[in-house]
């Protein structure tokens, strides 16, 4: 009867154990667990909010980048365009200038040719 009363006693206090074990014990860890889940989804929840706002405000500068390329392109366009419009109007201009000239040579000789005719025969 004495090992029946120690493996009764041993099993009593391997019973104890365990109820306090479950009681106290375990809660505590799953209270922490849970804790750390909760963490864990804040903080990945807290990431994916910090990097949706900052991919938008991203996002929102390339916009600004482009419409300012498409503004500098289309600045740069007008000007070249206005660049060229000048050079053939001035180039017009003088090739226009450069006829009269050469008109004006031309009957400048003819008249000196005439001159120069009634000269020789006089």
């Amino acid at each position: 009867m004495d090992i029946h009363n120690t493996i009764a006693v041993i099993v009593g206090i391997i019973t104890i154990s365990s109820a306090i074990y479950k009681f106290t014990i375990e809660p505590a860890i799953n209270a922490k667990i849970a804790s750390l889940e909760t963490k864990g989804f804040l903080t990945i929840d807290n990431f994916k909010s910090n990097f949706n706002d900052r991919l938008i405000s991203l996002d929102r500068k390339v916009d600004i980048h482009l419409q300012d390329y498409a503004n500098y392109k289309d600045a740069n366009l007008l000007q070249a365009n206005g660049l060229n419009e000048r050079i053939n109007h001035t180039w017009n201009k003088t090739e226009k200038l450069f006829n009269d000239e050469k008109a004006e040579r031309k009957e400048i000789q003819a008249f000196l040719q005439k001159q120069n005719d009634l000269k020789t025969r006089a």
